[in-house]
């Protein structure tokens, strides 16, 4: 025989429906109904640095700016061979000052670090300064002599072999290009074979450049001797 639901067992059914859907409603507002708990954060990605300039294996001189760049604020950033400077930074870029080591050594985070090598020079804060020239700024000289010997100049401090140019002018202006030669501090210069004429006066003008980047401007005059005068 089918049961049946009495009225006041019905209603006492729907209240208590009604209860439970109120308690689930109150519930999923603070934790969630029918639901996993939110999950917390997750903790921030490790920073990390993504450039370097000067590029590790480039020319470093004691004093230059070595600047690193992280993927975000590493916090507290420390070095080895160089010091933070100025002493409070903030933001995914830090700044470092070369102390002239060729072994640069980053720390920051938890035990988070990196090792880059240069190579190291004592880099002058001045540009070259010419301290003796042969054939004597001036001097008279034989055509023949010039070319077998060139004009010599030397430097106080060491010459970057890449950043000296140089070229000769005649009374008439032509140019050419004189040949550039670099050993330590000193510079050969030789003009190409024919151009320089006896009775004639010539204009040396150049650059040299230092490792450091430092330029310093060279000009010279010279009249070349008659050697059947």
């Amino acid at each position: 025989m089918a049961s049946r639901v009495r009225p006041r067992e019905r209603a006492a059914r729907r209240s208590a429906v009604s209860s439970s859907l109120a308690a689930c409603v109150a519930l999923a507002v603070a934790w969630g109904c029918g639901e996993a708990a939110v999950e917390d954060e997750l903790p921030l990605e490790p920073a990390y640095i993504i450039g370097i300039r000067p590029a590790p294996g480039d020319i470093i001189c004691e004093g230059q700016d070595v600047i690193v760049v992280f993927n975000r604020d590493p916090g507290l950033a420390r070095a080895g061979g160089a010091r933070l400077d100025p002493a409070r930074q903030s933001g995914p870029v830090r700044t470092f000052r070369s102390e002239g080591s060729s072994t640069v050594s980053f720390a920051w985070g938890d035990d988070e670090q990196l090792t880059v090598e240069y190579t190291a020079l004592v880099c002058h804060p001045e540009p070259p300064t010419l301290e003796a020239v042969t054939p004597g700024e001036g001097a008279s000289v034989t055509a023949r002599a010039l070319e077998a010997n060139g004009i010599v100049l030397d430097f106080n401090q060491s010459v970057d072999p890449t950043g000296s140019v140089f070229r000769i002018a005649d009374e008439d202006g032509d140019t050419w290009d004189l040949t550039v030669a670099t050993d330590g501090s000193r510079v050969t210069l030789r003009a190409p074979p024919g151009v320089v004429q006896p009775g004639r006066a010539y204009t040396v003008r150049g650059v040299v450049t230092d490792l450091g980047g430092n330029e310093t401007e060279i000009w010279l005059t010279y009249v070349i001797a008659d050697p059947d005068a």
